[in-house]
């Protein structure tokens, strides 16, 4: 057998190989140059907006949910417009704010006046009206900080560290607190309204008709009235009880055509007078942040908002853990003067026993020990208060760029 023939083929075949390896290796070394566009870019038509403005977008589409932007306070030390919003009756007396705030501009609605400088379309929804009724008519002439408050000077529903003042807490809020967040509820405490407060799906047997009058008004259908194509929120919850302030820009980022379409519900709605009022008062924040639960912590509004620093948040809990301790030893001796002023109301000769005047003693010398402690920690959170660094520590920031300094200190 010949074994010449195949070793030629393949000796062949493997030169072939050998000289298509060689010319490809050869063709992948040439330089090739590069060849670059020096043209202009195409010029973008100066009509075609690079993103949507926001006056093309429909106000009333709630469906588009707002982007509220925080706000820049001024350098510290500069001063702030300032407007006092006020619904009231002819009846109700408002001298205290000329008294207590005599340089205080104000903005005073009498619903019940069809005379008054400032007016509404109709006496209805509560301080609602005159709220929405300012902010219409005024929206293009508004001063950095707009403060909507009752008529009455002192009410439950203040602030408990100002005495329940009203005078107090509209003349030590920080107008920088407002610029920065755009919207702040006057009242720090967070019961009622915090932290989960309307559910518009709650249950018919488990209505809080005590505590949350409202509740069984506000429905799915009050909220798609109010709000049409806005998801619904799983609760609506801030503080109480419809007073906060608001800054100039952060009601501008609002559309206005919003605020006339909310009074135009509230002029067609066929809720009551108190109860259609009372839908808004839990969703002022809605409005001005966009949250549907708004709780801020109370340390932080108190510091922060008015200057009363306890040094954070356990130290204020404490502060208040005594003021609870006192209150519930003087319900207690409340008892036994109030069984006293009954019987002698009703003409009765009455005498405590014995065993009574001893726990009365007992109750008078816990009480006098616990106030004087109670006034020295409120007057070192109002020292505490003027000190700005400490003010920053219990202000509330995303910034965390000096976190650990103060979480060290604390």
């Amino acid at each position: 057998m010949l074994a010449g023939p195949p070793r030629l083929v393949s000796a062949v075949t493997i030169f072939l190989l050998l000289v298509l390896v060689w010319w490809y290796f050869q063709l992948i070394r040439r330089d090739v140059p590069l060849t670059y566009d020096h043209s202009p870019p195409p010029e973008i038509p100066s009509k075609t907006p690079l993103t949507p403005s926001i006056s093309s977008v429909d106000p009333l589409d709630f469906s588009i949910p707002l982007k509220f932007q925080p706000g820049t306070p001024k350098p510290p030390g500069s001063k702030y417009s300032r407007v006092l919003v006020l619904p009231k009756t002819i009846e109700e007396e408002i001298g205290w704010i000329h008294a207590e705030l005599p340089d205080l501009p104000l903005a005073v609605y009498e619903v019940d006046n069809a005379s008054a400088q400032y007016r509404v379309p109709k006496n209805k929804g509560r301080e609602a009206m005159v709220y929405l009724t300012y902010l219409i008519d005024h929206y293009d002439d508004l001063p950095d900080t707009i403060l909507f408050f009752h008529s009455h000077r002192y009410a439950w529903h203040n602030n408990i560290l100002m005495g329940l003042d009203s005078a107090q807490t509209i003349g030590r809020l920080n107008d920088a607190r407002v610029a920065r967040m755009g919207y702040m509820n006057t009242r720090c405490h967070q019961d009622p309204g915090c932290p989960d407060w309307i559910h518009m799906d709650r249950p018919a047997i488990d209505f809080d008709f005590f505590k949350k009058p409202e509740e069984i008004y506000y429905r799915k259908a009050v909220w798609e009235e109010l709000h049409p194509g806005a998801p619904i929120p799983p609760a609506l919850s801030q503080p109480c009880c419809a007073q906060f302030a608001v800054s100039r820009e952060r009601v501008r980022q609002v559309p206005r055509e919003r605020f006339v379409h909310y009074r135009k519900w509230l002029l067609e709605t066929s809720l009551d007078d108190q109860y259609s009022g009372r839908v808004f008062e839990y969703i002022w924040q809605y409005i001005f942040t966009g949250n549907a639960v708004y709780c801020p912590a109370a340390n932080s509004c108190y510091c922060d908002g008015y200057g009363i620093c306890f040094g954070g948040a356990v130290k204020y809990a404490e502060w208040f853990a005594i003021m609870d301790e006192r209150n519930k030893l003087y319900d207690e001796l409340n008892v036994y003067n109030n069984e006293k002023k009954e019987a002698e109301d009703k003409g009765r000769k009455f005498e405590f026993t014995k065993e009574a005047q001893e726990k009365m003693k007992e109750l008078e010398d816990e009480i006098r020990k616990l106030d004087p402690q109670m006034e020295k920690l409120r007057n070192e959170a109002f020292k505490r208060g003027e000190d700005l660094k400490s003010r920053e520590m219990e202000t509330e920031t995303y910034d965390d760029t000096h976190i650990w300094d103060h979480l060290n200190q604390s």
